[in-house]
């Protein structure tokens, strides 16, 4: 009972603190257009989170070995809860851009810290339920924080106030759960080179999945302030997306422990590409269908980056899946950094609504790749696959919640062999 009782504890925590977070990073995006921040600068802005998460991954096991994971996450909580009032108190591009990289290394450390959290405080036999519920408790974290962009006054320091408290709110449950000390997870990862011998379509995967998913992030707000929709639509539109995360991960995950994992990944990055090239359409006939588009959109983008993961790790054995999925979210955070100061310039250059043909784009490229790296390689047997995993790019110590490595650990059953795909 105490196990499932800080679990809960955990979980509750984490979904304040994306809440806040998810709240931010739209409410920045309308704010830089009251403030006749170009869409440009604003690109680059929202690219310095990702390129603080990806810095973060190096920095924040370093502090864990010097302080320990509770001190850490105490001083991360409340720095990421100061960044976010920065924003509102310093309406300038210089200070956005350093601390929206500031919060990128905070919210990727509050990421590894819970989820060794996690993977400490779950047995073997719930790891599965466990990983799946904190993976949806991350995405519907993010929903109601697109929703609290009516909670306020977007053009005052109300909504950055709002999330600094439930940054501030997410360390209370946290704190007060009285969990031993976790493990520190060390994130190895695998050289571009070797990843990319493994499996070629994993890489480019990943990595095309965070330019696209990047620039919808950093700069979806931007294009639906910019068609005029208000505070309102905008907060749908993201949340709408998101929405269509959560409804069909489960029906793709089924379809890609059936079926070989190419085809379904080609089949959701092209269906992706029509969703958005749909949203552009919808936009053209009246601004607010974009909604809809938006649905489409994230019902099958939010899927790439797993789908890939789990095509890697098909030609790894289960020991090295933890430095080959930390290798692959350093790609994903690659792409993140790209996407949103391309899709930016074209925005500006060219009208806001050329992110949807961005990242339209971004999705078209890895299905024609897909269906070419089935010309030249053979399939994994469906037996030979490993099982779905509902996965986002959020840190190295999430995959240790997995069931299959502890598996790996206990037996010495024969493995997927290792082969270029």
């Amino acid at each position: 009972m105490r196990s499932i009782f800080a679990i809960t504890t955990l979980l509750f925590g984490i979904g304040l603190m994306l809440a806040g977070n998810g709240l931010i990073g739209t409410l920045l995006g309308v704010r830089g257009q009251i403030e006749g921040f170009s869409s440009t600068l604003l690109g680059l802005v929202m690219a310095g989170y990702f390129a603080g998460f990806v810095a973060g991954t190096f920095i924040v096991p370093n502090m864990i070995r010097r302080v320990g994971h509770i001190r850490v996450f105490a001083t991360l909580a409340s720095l990421c809860s100061v960044t976010v009032l920065l924003h509102g108190l310093f309406i300038h591009p210089t200070v956005w851009l350093l601390a929206r990289a500031m919060a990128g290394v905070c919210v990727v450390g509050l990421y590894i810290v819970i989820e060794s959290w996690l993977n400490e405080q779950t047995g073997n036999e719930q790891r599965g339920h466990i990983f799946s519920v904190y993976m949806t408790t991350t995405l519907i974290g993010l929903g109601i924080g697109q929703l609290l962009l009516l909670a306020g006054d977007v053009a005052t320091l109300h909504l950055f106030a709002l999330g600094s408290v439930l940054m501030s709110l997410g360390l209370v449950p946290v704190a007060l759960t009285r969990v031993s000390e976790p493990p520190l997870v060390e994130s190895h990862r695998l050289g571009l080179s070797k990843l990319y011998s493994i499996s070629p379509l994993g890489v480019v995967g990943a990595v095309f999945s965070g330019i696209g998913t990047g620039a919808f992030w950093g700069l979806g707000a931007v294009m639906a302030a910019a068609l005029g929709l208000g505070a309102g639509g905008i907060a749908g539109f993201m949340a709408l997306t998101i929405l269509g995360g959560i409804l069909m991960m489960w029906p793709v995950g089924w379809l890609s422990d059936r079926f070989d994992r190419r085809t379904v990944l080609s089949w959701v990055c092209l269906s992706s590409g029509l969703a958005a090239l749909l949203a552009l359409w919808l936009a053209s006939i009246e601004p607010v269908l974009v909604l809809a588009g938006g649905f489409a959109y994230g019902a099958t983008a939010f899927s790439i980056y797993a789908l890939s993961a789990a095509h890697t790790n098909d030609h790894v054995d289960p020991e090295h899946m933890l430095e080959t999925t930390s290798a692959l979210q350093l790609m994903y955070g690659s792409g993140a950094i790209a996407g949103p100061m391309i899709a930016g310039v074209l925005m500006q250059h060219v009208h806001p609504t050329s992110l949807l043909a961005f990242i339209a784009l971004a999705a078209f490229i890895p299905a024609g790749f897909a269906r070419y790296r089935m010309l030249v390689s053979p399939p994994v047997p469906a037996d030979d696959q490993g099982d779905w995993v509902p996965q986002f790019a959020t840190s190295p110590a999430v995959l240790e919640m997995y069931p299959e490595q502890d598996e790996t650990a206990d037996s010495d059953s024969e493995q997927p062999p290792q082969a270029s795909a």
